[in-house]
């Protein structure tokens, strides 16, 4: 089984790929000039995108038509769920195979997860599709889940304290402001780093929000 993402519509505001806005940022981080204004919300939408390739999904909302297609022979088992790739699920337009659509089907929003009437017979010719027209994702950044902001902070954060922008006196280990606590970790990322930019503490922030896959 494979999956086509046709993305048909996205509205500007919410399509992202921000998670977090600038103010909310620069709040976090005990920043109340604008001398960096720049450079943060040029590492806001980087380190988003990184996020977003790693959880291999697009987070900001949009309409869209997704196909799954089944060789010869394959078939979905009874109650198996297809898992659409643009969640959460706002709407769901249409649904329809080989021209015919149907209205006997579940869904759970927050999972993408979609279950067809078991009387849809899938494998029974070659390359069979299911065409999904839908609307999903979140509203970004204001719908961004907090796990995901954190990680955007603690991204930003890492890479403010390791570059000549936001330089810091190296004595400080920790700033609070309010209820926000920023512990400044050393320059050079720990053992366990995932990929080039992760750190373990924000893969974990970012876990649950990997695309469930669909294989």
């Amino acid at each position: 089984m494979h999956s086509i993402l046709d993305i048909i519509d996205e509205t500007a505001d919410s399509a992202g790929p921000d998670l977090i806005t600038l103010d909310d940022l620069k709040f976090a981080l005990g920043i109340t000039d604008t001398s960096e204004d720049v450079q943060l919300q040029a590492a806001i939408t980087m380190q988003s995108r990184i996020i977003a390739e790693y959880c291999d999904r697009r987070f900001g909302r949009a309409t869209c038509l997704e196909t799954f297609t089944f060789d010869y022979g394959e078939t979905l088992p009874p109650r198996q769920a297809l898992t659409l790739a643009l969640y959460p699920v706002e709407e769901i337009f249409e649904i329809s195979m080989q021209g015919a659509t149907n209205a006997d089907y579940q869904f759970d929003p927050e999972s993408g997860r979609l279950w067809l009437h078991p009387g849809w017979t899938i494998g029974s010719s070659w390359m069979d599709e299911i065409a999904v027209s839908y609307s999903g994702g979140y509203d970004l950044p204001e719908e961004a889940p907090a796990r995901l902001q954190r990680a955007i902070i603690e991204c930003v954060n890492s890479v403010r304290m390791s570059s000549s922008f936001g330089a810091r006196d190296p004595s400080i280990r920790e700033v609070q402001h309010g209820d926000t606590r920023i512990t400044y970790m050393s320059q050079t990322f720990a053992a366990g780093t995932t990929g080039q930019h992760l750190t373990p503490s924000v893969t974990d922030l970012i876990r649950p929000y990997r695309r469930i896959s669909i294989a």
